[in-house]
């Protein structure tokens, strides 16, 4: 019985379309002009590039994977509220270093081969975006999808756990029969 990958396909199932649909809001942000020029000013323009966003859907199938084996343990240690939570972070950590790796490495790019200038006051702003939006990203997915994840990867694990209890229980007492029925015999 591995249980450890039934965190890992839920984790996908349920987490990759409804984690597409929230990386997807940035985007949509943008048609609002304050976020427009909020985003303009800070140089997080690298991110409206198609490659851009398929490396951070590899990512987050990576990430949500990876991190989805880490709940079948971790609801051995931990309650589901705190699974859930240690599970989010995981999964928000690993987008958000790559986010802010594709940010940086964009930053270096216009800084070489780009004559737009740019504003390295903009830095610690985008910074405080990209810390802000994982701070709010990881309270509102614990409490949401997260939760539903690691809820529905506690029942399969039950599940399994009394499936495989009751036929240990029934090929127990099988065994225990024969030895009387052969005990009886002599």
């Amino acid at each position: 019985m591995d249980t450890t990958k039934t965190g890992a396909k839920y984790a996908l199932i349920i987490g990759l379309p409804i984690g597409l649909a929230f990386c997807l809001l940035p985007l949509s942000l943008t048609h609002f002009y304050p976020f427009a020029f909020l985003l303009r000013i800070a140089s997080l323009r690298v991110f409206w590039n198609p490659l851009i966003w398929m490396i951070i859907a590899v990512s987050l199938t990576v990430a949500l994977w990876q991190t989805g084996k880490v709940i079948a343990p971790s609801l051995k240690k931990r309650d589901t509220l705190k699974t859930s939570f240690y599970f989010t972070f995981l999964v928000n950590l690993r987008l958000l270093l790559i986010m802010a790796a594709i940010y940086f490495g964009g930053m270096i790019n216009d800084a070489l081969f780009s004559t737009r200038e740019i504003f390295l006051a903009a830095i610690p702003y985008s910074i405080i975006i990209m810390l802000l939006f994982f701070a709010f990203a990881t309270v509102s997915l614990s409490l949401t999808v997260s939760l539903v994840i690691v809820q529905l990867t506690k029942n399969t694990i039950e599940k399994e756990d009394t499936f495989y209890n009751e036929e240990n229980k029934k090929r127990l007492l099988q065994g225990i029969k024969q030895i009387e029925e052969e005990n009886s015999q002599d």
